[in-house]
């Protein structure tokens, strides 16, 4: 019997990597090896789950949340031991999240066989090597591995057009979840959000409890608002036959939007249910529509999908209408044409949609909401860029983020499916597009670490 003691190295320590970390540590022969690579100290935590505020809170309630797929109430339980007042429909804190990863985590590495390392540090590069890769680190350590996983999650924003003059200005902010300048301003601080989503909400939040009388005007194209989830969940008696309608329908971006509208009309109090049946068959959808429904969709409907599908919390919802009641929050519908520094300020021209005013503001900190950038030519990591230049990553035709196959094997620019090498991720976007939230992305971790495992285990010679 073959004896070769494996390893598996996952680079990426968000929650991507720690799923697909406790899933093969579940899994793995005894003696197999893993060792998980993160360039920060935050194992398990990530972007989403790093923040040490308790105002950020999921966007997804509590009961939906595990990390598990063969362990749904394990979130529930985790939260249950600190607030027993917690329920299904509870929206809890990100911080909570993170805490519950790690212990998830934690407890993995103990009770599994498979011996466990994790490595904080830079990885300067991949190397093909035998039937696996050597991968160089920052410190000069060279890791043999047999497979290796990226697990890299969101990256910050891209700069928005209007903004490129504003480089190395303290009145600027480019990724809001970075260590940031504080606002310097012995009054009321003017603040300008571009953009209006998920991180635009969080960063209000933030905004809200550091500088209470801070003036906050949120800027996006189309000048749409956040949705929030029901108080509790689901809403009973409601049933509806969208998905069979949607998957007898013509393969066009115009077709979904028409049955997905005139379902929502006949219930209007249950849109949030009709979206959410939606979700089993979300990238059956994305991958019926050929290159240019997609590209349609992109254009008109992404916008309107992202706010009826990505709800905030309803404690998160209450804040933002609190402060819109109260005028401390404006929306404008509009775009950056020009900016400029003006002392400790900066100056903003912004044309109104749908008019030709062009309106002029002064702010004491913009801060770029945008969402997170997938476009990985765009993408300022130079972890991300190596992988680029050596052509062992690629993006796919809509830069929605890379190509791999469909066993999460990366696809390099040739067009080939290296076995070495796998993602997992929400640039699984890029070919399932439902693939960014925890309950589709502990799916993929959980498949990936089924089919590494299955190379692991050991072979009896014929």
């Amino acid at each position: 019997m073959e004896c070769k003691v494996k390893r598996l190295v996952i680079i990426g320590a968000g929650f991507s990597g720690a799923v697909t970390a406790i899933e093969f540590l579940n899994r793995a022969p005894e003696g197999a090896h893993l060792t998980i690579i993160n360039r920060s100290g935050k194992m398990a935590r990530g972007l989403a789950y790093g923040t040490n505020s308790p105002h950020h809170l999921l966007n997804v309630p509590a009961g939906n949340m595990s990390a598990l797929v063969d362990l749904p109430d394990s979130f529930l339980t985790f939260c249950q031991k600190t607030d027993p007042e917690t329920h299904s429909g509870s929206f809890v804190s990100r911080k909570m999240y993170g805490a519950y990863l790690s212990d998830l985590l934690n407890q993995a590495e103990m009770q599994s066989g498979v011996k466990c390392s994790r490595i904080v540090g830079e990885v300067l590069s991949i190397q093909p090597g035998g039937s696996g890769a050597v991968i160089e680190m920052g410190s000069g350590e060279r890791i043999v591995a047999d497979h290796v996983v990226l697990a890299f999650g969101n990256f910050p924003p891209v700069r928005p057009q209007g903004l490129q003059p504003l480089d190395s200005c303290p009145a600027y902010t480019e990724d809001p979840w970075s260590p940031g300048e504080q606002v310097s301003s012995g009054r009321a601080p003017r603040v300008l959000l571009v953009g209006s989503g998920l991180t635009a909400v969080d960063t209000l939040i933030s905004l809200r409890h550091s500088y209470p009388t801070a003036n906050v005007t949120m800027l996006s194209r189309r000048g749409l608002s956040p949705t929030a989830h029901r108080e509790r969940m689901p809403a009973p008696g409601f049933s509806t036959t969208i998905c069979a309608q949607l998957l007898a329908a013509s393969s066009l971006a115009s077709s979904y939007v028409r049955l997905v509208r005139r379902e929502v009309a006949r219930s209007p109090e249950h849109w949030r249910e009709v979206v959410a049946a939606l979700r089993p068959i979300t990238s059956e959808l994305w991958a019926r529509l050929p290159l240019d429904e997609r590209k349609r969709f992109l254009r008109h409907v992404q916008p309107h999908w992202d706010v009826y599908r990505h709800r905030v919390a309803p404690q998160t919802f209450r804040i933002y209408q609190e402060a819109l009641a109260a005028s401390s929050v404006s929306s404008i519908a509009g775009r950056i044409l020009s900016t400029s520094v003006e002392g400790t300020c900066i100056s903003v021209q912004i044309k109104k949609r749908g008019t030709d005013q062009v309106i002029e503001g002064q702010f004491d900190q913009v801060i770029n909401c945008t969402g997170p950038c997938t476009d990985i030519d765009k993408i300022s990591d130079t972890f991300i860029s190596y992988l680029s230049k050596e052509a062992m990553i690629c993006a796919d035709a809509l830069n929605l983020g890379i190509k791999v196959d469909k066993d999460y094997a990366v696809v390099d620019r040739s067009g080939k499916s290296l076995d070495w090498l796998s993602y997992v991720g929400p640039m699984l976007k890029a070919e399932l597009w439902e693939a960014t939230a925890v309950p589709e992305l502990r799916q993929h971790a959980r498949a990936l670490a089924i089919e590494v495992v299955k190379s692991f285990m050991p072979v009896n010679p014929i």
